[in-house]
């Protein structure tokens, strides 16, 4: 299934390339750029990052190059501060939580991931979303204000639906990408990418 639509990604590519070469050197002057660059130059890519018990919810999100591969990488999560004695404390009490990109996070296997071709629109929507993110008070717990839920604030902003929070990470990427995936749920928004 997945081969099929791949070739059906590649021939619907080709076709554009094909009609391109035809034409003569006079209207190639006038070329438009390629669709990912006109309607959807961003992207966005929720990820969950294989770690203890429950995993970790994060996003890569970022400019898209020619091809709709991503040609810039930037991220952002929620995660408590502190040793794990005060992640552990944040199960049963609010404990402080930090929205600075721990590079480290990516030195973990990516259990699931999921991306979204994004408008110039939902990118700014996800900027600026993820700007009051970062310049509030944060805290976590692991049942009020996870990683799931910083997640889920960005897919909302973008225009994604989201599932329940109350789930491991490993079960809360994959569960928004169906809800996402379904045919009444693309509606107007990007075509998805799923790896």
């Amino acid at each position: 299934m997945r081969r099929a639509v791949l070739a059906l990604f590649l021939a619907a590519l080709a076709a554009p390339i094909t009609a391109l070469a035809i034409e003569d050197k006079a209207s190639r002057s006038h070329e438009r750029a390629p669709p990912t660059q006109v309607g959807m130059p961003y992207y966005i890519e929720f990820r969950v990052a294989r770690i203890g018990t429950y995993g970790h919810s994060y996003v890569a999100y970022g400019r898209l190059n020619a091809v709709g591969q991503p040609a810039e990488h930037r991220y952002a999560d929620l995660h408590p501060t502190g040793n794990y004695a005060l992640m552990a404390l944040g199960h049963v009490l609010p404990v402080p939580a930090n929205t600075k990109w721990d590079p480290e996070v990516l030195a973990l296997p990516v259990s699931s991931s999921y991306r979204r071709k994004l408008t110039a629109v939902q990118y700014k929507a996800l900027l600026a979303t993820i700007q009051r993110l970062q310049s509030e008070q944060r805290y976590w717990n692991a049942v009020a204000n996870n990683c799931n839920h910083y997640v889920g604030e960005l897919a909302r902003a973008v225009g994604l639906r989201t599932p329940g929070n109350f789930q491991v990470s490993y079960a809360f990427i994959p569960a928004l990408r169906d809800m996402n995936e379904t045919p009444a749920a693309k509606g107007p928004a990007s075509r998805s990418l799923t790896e």
